[in-house]
């Protein structure tokens, strides 16, 4: 019975090893922003971490902004539901859409030298709708894997943009 049940651990644990390996449905990237081409001569600094759940078509990020208040913030987008802070996707012709925002709310914390923003899930389809994009979720993974995504962040000094940097994936 022994031999017997150390033969079945055994062909259970190589059918284990030999089974592909599920398809990872979180896909991480990284920007880090600064002066950029916003031109605006800003020494404010931010980094921010965002994961896609392909499966769930979910977006997480955690932004951390270093010399920006959130009271510098443009205010006609800062209480718009579009916010602030977005993400824009630099097309092959120049032209720049809107994909994503991340609207001032709970998820927006004061920091001594800035502040931070946490948003654990959004739903992509959500976000889009609120800034009218047509983009898929496939269609947007893409050209966040591509580095075409920028985050941008808008300020009352600076209502085009005060710093912002591309979003490549992790490393």
């Amino acid at each position: 019975m022994r031999i017997f049940a150390l033969a079945f651990a055994a062909l259970a644990l190589g059918a284990c090893a030999t089974a592909p390996p599920r398809p990872a449905t979180e896909v991480g990237y990284a920007a880090t922003l600064n002066v950029g081409d916003t031109n605006s001569g800003s020494m404010a600094t931010a980094s921010a971490t965002i994961d896609l759940d392909t499966l769930a078509q979910t977006v997480s990020a955690h932004i951390v902004v270093h010399g920006i208040k959130m009271s510098d913030l443009a205010p006609h987008l800062a209480h718009a539901p579009m916010g602030a802070i977005h993400l824009h996707l630099y097309k092959p012709d120049g032209d720049v859409v809107l994909v994503y925002p991340f609207p001032m709310g709970e998820g927006y914390g004061e920091t001594p030298d800035g502040f931070t923003v946490t948003v654990a899930n959004g739903s992509y389809a959500a976000g889009a709708a609120i800034l009218h994009s047509d983009l898929s979720f496939a269609d947007f993974k893409t050209a966040m894997d591509s580095g075409t995504v920028v985050l941008n962040i808008h300020t009352q000094h600076f209502p085009d943009g005060e710093i912002n940097g591309r979003v490549v994936p992790a490393t």
